[in-house]
């Protein structure tokens, strides 16, 4: 057992992030290669500050899809942001933000109050919104045909992610945040892990690998468009 846990724990996030990073490389130096289409959409930018403010747009609001779908563009801007929020949520996973916090007037109550409403919330948002579009891919004819096995398997790791990760929240055992961030700080540093008392707790084992899983996979499957429409909508869109 110290063994799985010693290369789930202690092996698997540095393999993940290598395999992250080399591979998201390689996906972004693919597209910077990419030849600038001979026809453009219409109507074309006026100039290039235009043409990155319409990108800003797709980013941001997801102009397109409002516009193709207002019920998918409901769920999947609700999943984004949540995802976001969830995010930024987790710096104090990584990270001793409190203390900043702190230091900004709040109290170690208030943070954490702050911390299990809206975390609590978001948990609960996000899986609502994958089980949803989830079941929109499942249910909906015309959106079954374009969607592969590998469509599928995304939605289930990141509803694993999120129902592992609620059940830590939500858990008659509370999970105490200061365990994690000393074993990311070993982590970091590249300390010793094998006995850093987080990997005791199998939640949060599962929740981690889980997690570990997901960074490796982006780069290969269409999550990674959060990267990529910088430069498709960019390249489609000039004169």
């Amino acid at each position: 057992m110290d063994l799985v846990r010693f290369m789930l724990g202690g092996v698997l996030p540095y393999v993940a992030v290598v395999v992250f990073i080399v591979a998201t490389a390689h996906r972004i130096y693919t597209w910077k290669r990419l030849a600038a289409p001979s026809m453009t959409l219409f109507p074309a930018p006026a100039d290039d500050k235009a043409n990155k403010k319409n990108v800003l747009k797709e980013a941001l609001l997801f102009r397109s899809l409002f516009g193709g779908d207002r019920v998918l563009w409901g769920f999947a801007w609700v999943f984004h942001v949540v995802l976001l929020l969830i995010f930024v949520g987790h710096l104090r996973v990584f990270t001793n933000v409190d203390s900043i916090l702190m230091t900004a007037g709040m109290s170690a109550e208030a943070i954490q109050a702050m911390s299990g409403g809206v975390g609590g919330a978001a948990g609960v948002v996000i899986l609502v919104a994958t089980v949803l579009l989830l079941a929109r891919r499942l249910a909906l004819p015309r959106v079954r045909e374009i969607t592969g096995a590998a469509d599928i398997l995304a939605l289930l790791l990141i509803g694993a992610i999120i129902v592992t990760g609620n059940m830590m929240r939500f858990g008659a055992e509370h999970f105490d945040l200061a365990l994690t961030r000393e074993y990311f700080a070993n982590l970091a540093t590249f300390g010793g892990v094998t006995g850093q008392a987080a990997l005791q707790n199998e939640v949060f084992m599962v929740h981690m690998v889980l997690a570990f899983l997901l960074i490796m996979v982006i780069p290969f499957s269409k999550i990674l468009h959060f990267g990529g429409i910088f430069f498709t909508h960019e390249l489609v869109r000039k004169h």
